[in-house]
């Protein structure tokens, strides 16, 4: 069996993935399943989101909704603290260049979209719900023009790079690795908060189709045993 955390590993936070899956793997031993020792890091996660050996997965949730859809069973969401959380909920802070004050999250569940969404828009990548398809339904609910044109960066961090370095004007990005980059990336230093999508479900894990019911449920007592969790009624927006 195969096991990925790859959604919040950063270099830096290695350290502390491999900690929480040395937890999760010896609470899912301790429910008979055959956890691996180590968790796989792999460069395209979706290869590994969809092997047969799949255990335990975390993805995002417009993957789930879309290309993963019935071809992976969802087994939790995780609880974080990040500002933007709630009980297996996150949105993504929208951020432009320069020092500025931050925009608190919302206290309703709603958008918090800034005065104006030109662009250029940093975004990470087409399939993500946090850095650009959370924007997208947003603006569209709120009758607002996309920001355009959008440079596709690859990653949560690059975008925010790109805003500190002025080659796009804003960037949504996950409010999880948001203060994960708060903490290591020296360019979240040079750009501020001024806006917030709505609450959404948070980044679930997943498992192979392969798993019963029965295996699903050992399964979330499992993972419960080792980090914070929720398991949602609807763990996608659609």
């Amino acid at each position: 069996m195969i096991a990925c955390l790859p959604m919040y590993d950063w270099p830096e936070r290695h350290g502390a993935i491999d900690a929480l899956w040395a937890r999760l793997r010896d609470a899912l031993r301790d429910a008979g399943f055959d956890a691996p020792h180590a968790l796989t890091r792999a460069d395209d996660p979706q290869s590994t989101w969809l092997s047969p050996d799949l255990l335990l997965g975390e993805t995002c949730t417009y993957p789930l909704e879309t290309a993963l859809q019935s071809r992976v069973r969802y087994v939790a969401t995780p609880i974080h603290d990040a500002p933007g959380c709630g009980a297996g909920t996150y949105r993504s802070v929208i951020i432009a260049s320069g020092r500025g004050a931050d925009a608190a999250p919302p206290v309703d569940t709603g958008a918090m979209l800034p005065r104006s969404l030109d662009g250029p828009l940093a975004a990470n990548a087409p399939d993500s719900m946090s850095g650009y398809v959370a924007l997208e339904r947003d603006g569209a609910q709120a009758g607002r023009p996309f920001p355009e044109p959008v440079i596709w960066t690859g990653s949560h961090r690059a975008s925010i790079t790109a805003v500190a370095e002025g080659a796009a004007r804003l960037a949504a990005v996950d409010c999880v690795t948001w203060q994960i980059a708060r903490a290591h990336e020296p360019a979240a230093d040079r750009v501020h908060v001024v806006g917030w999508t709505a609450e959404r479900p948070g980044l679930p894990l997943v498992t192979n189709t392969k798993m019963t019911d029965a295996d699903i449920v050992r399964l979330r007592r499992a993972v419960a045993a080792a980090m914070p969790v929720t398991v949602l009624d609807r763990p996608t927006e659609r």
